[in-house]
């Protein structure tokens, strides 16, 4: 059972978040890591990016301090965690600085799942069975892409990843779960820290960096919470948790694959974009986190179902909520600040 002292990596790291983001705000300037604005963006002036070399940072630092000031036993992530979220956050790097094909960019993504799935994981049955395995790579690349995708309006990836986190935390602490509490707490602290900077409007970008490193730490948190205890309840839970970036992946390819245009071409048609015409951007990261809030407690409520028949009615009431809400927001025009 991990110490509760843990917790200290959350203020460690979130006070290295907001000492470390201007720093590298500075240093993105001075090394062109800009994010010019362009029709299908929504940011009317350059802005940094760099802020997931930032959060990276203040991650590690987090943990690090909690050990040498506070005196906590912090033990260090799998060498699969640390070297698929090193490969995730140079892939982002890389993407930023001069774009990738989607091709290259998939198979820099399934890498970092294979380190994760394989070296990352505890020896559990998602490395052991070959199905398994390979469900568990497609969702992990699917989170990236999710967080990626979700990372299209400021303040919304740095408010969401927190409560996610949350959620594992909350699994570990009430039931159990076997997840990296460390981590946990970091990436609440980091988030909160980061999201100073970044909440609307943003005076720095996570960037694909962000966005790829983040998307990898949660797919870190549900797989640890999975590989000890694969069974339907955890598994609707773990969806529960990370249902909205899901939606809104799921949301945006079904959009554009009935409106006829490229999947992997940016546009102006995400769930916050529209959402936008309805509540403005403060309004828009305000109802999200809320809806992330609620669907994170549903599934840590989930976890501990004593029968199956629970844990499906409750995918199949979020699920058809979703479908409704995604129904409604295909006859939404983005807000005319977002419009091409």
């Amino acid at each position: 059972m991990t110490s509760p002292a843990v917790l200290f990596a959350a203020p460690f790291s979130f006070i290295a978040a907001l000492v470390l983001t201007p720093l590298v705000r500075r240093f993105a300037v001075r090394t062109g890591y800009i994010d010019h604005p362009a029709p299908r963006k929504h940011h009317p002036e350059p802005t940094p990016l760099l802020g997931g070399v930032a959060v990276a940072a203040a991650l590690i630092a987090g943990p690090l301090l909690a050990r040498l000031v506070a005196g906590v036993d912090v033990a260090w992530p799998r060498a699969g965690v640390l070297c698929g979220a090193a490969l995730s956050l140079g892939l982002g790097l890389v993407d930023d600085r001069h774009p990738m094909r989607p091709l290259g960019k998939l198979l820099g993504q399934i890498a970092a799942a294979l380190l994760l799935v394989f070296w990352g994981a505890r020896g559990g049955p998602l490395a052991q069975h070959p199905l398994w395995a390979i469900a568990a790579i497609i969702g992990v690349v699917a989170l990236l892409n999710a967080i990626n995708f979700l990372d299209a309006m400021d303040g919304i990836v740095a408010a969401v990843v927190p409560v996610a986190a949350a959620g594992f935390l909350a699994l570990a602490l009430l039931f159990g779960a076997d997840v990296d509490q460390a981590l946990g707490w970091a990436l609440i602290g980091a988030g909160a820290g980061f999201l100073v900077y970044n909440a609307p409007p943003a005076r720095i970008f996570l960037g694909d960096a962000g966005s790829h490193l983040l998307g990898f730490a949660l797919a870190a948190l549900a797989l640890e919470a999975l590989d000890d205890s694969l069974t339907l309840p955890h598994v609707v839970a773990v969806l529960c948790i990370l249902s909205y970036p899901l939606f809104d992946v799921i949301f945006v390819t079904w959009d554009r694959l009935a409106g006829r245009r490229p999947i992997a071409v940016g546009s102006t048609d995400h769930s916050t974009h529209r959402l936008g015409r309805i509540c403005g951007r403060w309004g828009t990261v305000a109802l999200i986190s809320a809806v992330v809030t609620a669907t994170t407690a549903l599934g840590v409520g989930v976890w501990n179902a004593k029968n199956s028949t629970i844990s499906l009615a409750a995918v199949s009431i979020l699920g058809l909520g979703y479908a409704v809400f995604g129904t409604y927001l295909r006859r939404k025009r983005p807000t005319p600040l977002f419009d091409t």
